[in-house]
């Protein structure tokens, strides 16, 4: 019996596919975008540094300032974490203030951002370019 082909009903073979420089190693994430070492950072700082200084206010001892109270914490905590939700940069340093008060600090080059939580519970911003104050005012 011969065998009949019948080619109206065989595909032509497919093209290769085309080469694209997608970045295929970097994760999609729900954040669209926002960097997960920041967010990491920040983090880092509110569990490692500000619940820390909660729990162990007595490590100020040897550094002649007065602790953090624990509600200004709570308070620097809650601004850390809105700070970090928003995709904000980390700050470079997070100290506590002579007096009772957290100040976080971002600098690059001669430029400096700061937000000081004052032991009275009030939040500021400041913006420095060297050492000339440009930006002052009440969150």
């Amino acid at each position: 019996m011969a065998a009949t082909k019948h080619l109206a009903f065989i595909s032509s073979p497919i093209d290769p596919a085309v080469q694209t420089n997608i970045d295929g190693d970097t994760p999609a994430t729900r954040d669209y975008g926002r960097d997960d070492k920041s967010r990491e950072m920040w983090q880092e700082l509110i569990d490692r540094k500000l619940i820390e200084w909660g729990c162990n206010p007595s490590q100020f001892d040897d550094e002649g300032v007065e602790p953090p109270s624990r509600e200004i914490i709570r308070l620097a905590i809650r601004l850390a974490q809105q700070f970090r939700d928003d995709g904000l940069t980390p700050p470079d340093s997070v100290v506590p203030d002579a007096n009772g008060g957290i100040v976080f600090e971002l600098r690059e080059n001669d430029v400096s951002e700061v937000y000081h939580v004052w032991d009275d519970g009030t939040v500021e911003y400041q913006y420095f370019q060297g050492t000339r104050l440009l930006v002052r005012r009440a969150l």
